[in-house]
């Protein structure tokens, strides 16, 4: 963040007792050289008048302390990359819900994460606890597709990470898996890293696969949220997911990556209290599955 007080126009005239925000930060700022550059700042809230976020109807006078915020931006170089085309399913000041596209991390050190991609494509807050940059509250390992929450306060933070360790949150995932497995409906409940796990595995149908001989999709719904729970559960019950490399033994099937996507999120508002049920499509290589089980 960087602070400077106004105890004089660097541009004429001098003798003025107050200017526009947009004229006034030009003259303070060497990080905003333009008029265009200062408009979106002020727009991505990124500039502050006596510590409240500035609008472009503000006026600035002597005395004013004027703040800029960092800038936190995705790396342009790839900028256009088809895993920054991030679909947001629900947003309000409080948070949002995005697609996150498989072969992008959640969050980190990585250049470029589904955190940083939100800077650009989420409004910013204006309550008085926004955070400066959205945060996920939860994550989807770097190869799965699908539903990610994000929070815009801090607030909507500590209360979605709190729903999630109550187990208030409902998470549909679907995935698909080597072989048919006996039972329609399972519950697997194995302990993974000496903590306990459960997750609930529904059959959806079974196709012919090439490798495999036989391939079956499943809506897998996990009650908790172990690191890697789901790819690991349904190795351990000898049906690991397509496309995994980690657990999925000796057969391999490097076509189209991971089959597994969160497809459906359902909780309720920590703040307004409403019922949410968000819900996105399969991705396209779930597609030719869905016509082979002659799905809806």
């Amino acid at each position: 963040m960087t602070d400077v007080v106004i105890t004089n126009w660097f541009h004429k005239p001098l003798n003025i007792k107050s200017k526009r925000l947009q004229e006034a930060a030009i003259s303070q700022f060497c990080e905003l050289p333009s008029r265009k550059a200062v408009k979106k700042a002020i727009k991505k809230g990124r500039i502050f008048i006596n510590g409240k976020r500035g609008e472009t109807q503000n006026w600035v006078k002597i005395g004013d302390r004027l703040s800029l915020e960092e800038s936190v931006a995705v790396n342009s170089e790839i900028n256009n990359n088809n895993l920054l085309k991030t679909s947001v399913i629900w947003e309000d000041e409080y948070g949002a819900c995005v697609i996150k596209n498989a072969g992008l991390e959640t969050n980190g050190i990585s250049k470029v994460t589904l955190e940083k991609v939100c800077v650009n494509i989420l409004k910013y807050s204006n309550l008085p606890d926004y955070t400066i940059a959205p945060r996920t509250v939860h994550r989807l390992d770097k190869a799965t597709h699908g539903l990610v929450l994000i929070a815009k306060t801090l607030s909507m933070a500590s209360a979605l990470g709190s729903a999630f360790e109550k187990r208030e949150i409902f998470k549909s995932y679907t995935a698909l898996i080597e072989g048919s497995p006996l039972l329609s409906f399972c519950e697997i409940n194995i302990p993974i890293n000496g903590k306990f796990a459960s997750s609930k595995i529904e059959i959806i149908g079974s196709t012919k696969w090439p490798v495999f001989g036989t391939a079956t999709l499943v809506k897998i719904h996990p009650k908790t949220g172990r690191k890697h729970q789901i790819r690991k559960h349904l190795a351990m019950i000898g049906h690991p997911i397509i496309g995994d490399n980690l657990y999925c033994g000796a057969l391999k099937y490097t076509g189209q990556g991971l089959f597994l996507a969160c497809t459906r999120l359902r909780f309720t508002h920590p703040i307004t209290r409403e019922s949410m049920d968000l819900e996105t499509d399969l991705p396209r290589k779930f597609k030719h599955i869905i016509h082979k089980l002659n799905l809806p």
